[in-house]
């Protein structure tokens, strides 16, 4: 399995309406893709930062859906009213021990 993190900081204070709009609107759009495994969205509501983490079947699945990614990573920014810069990464899951 592959994964993909983006991580921002975002208003404390928007948080909630962040998580909300890019669960309504964001991971329909990743249900679509083909090797979709899940999503982890991380909160830290003292310092607002952001970390997003998809799942994808292979390395083939989560190149294919770096559009989709970049467009995820932009809509937690604007609806978080986030103003840092976004640190994207890819990785190769190790250890998975969600149940």
């Amino acid at each position: 399995m592959h994964a993909r993190t983006g991580s921002t900081e975002v208003a404390s204070d928007r948080l909630d309406e962040m998580v909300s709009t890019f669960e309504r609107e964001q991971i329909p759009r990743y249900r679509e893709r083909d090797g979709y495994k899940g999503f982890t969205l991380l909160v830290n509501r003292h310092s607002g930062r952001v970390i997003g983490v998809s799942f994808w079947e292979n390395e083939e699945a989560r190149q294919a859906s770096e559009e989709l990614g970049a467009g995820a990573r932009e809509s937690i920014r604007q609806s978080g009213g986030g103003q840092a810069q976004i640190v994207r990464e890819d990785w190769e899951v190790a250890l998975d021990d969600m149940v």
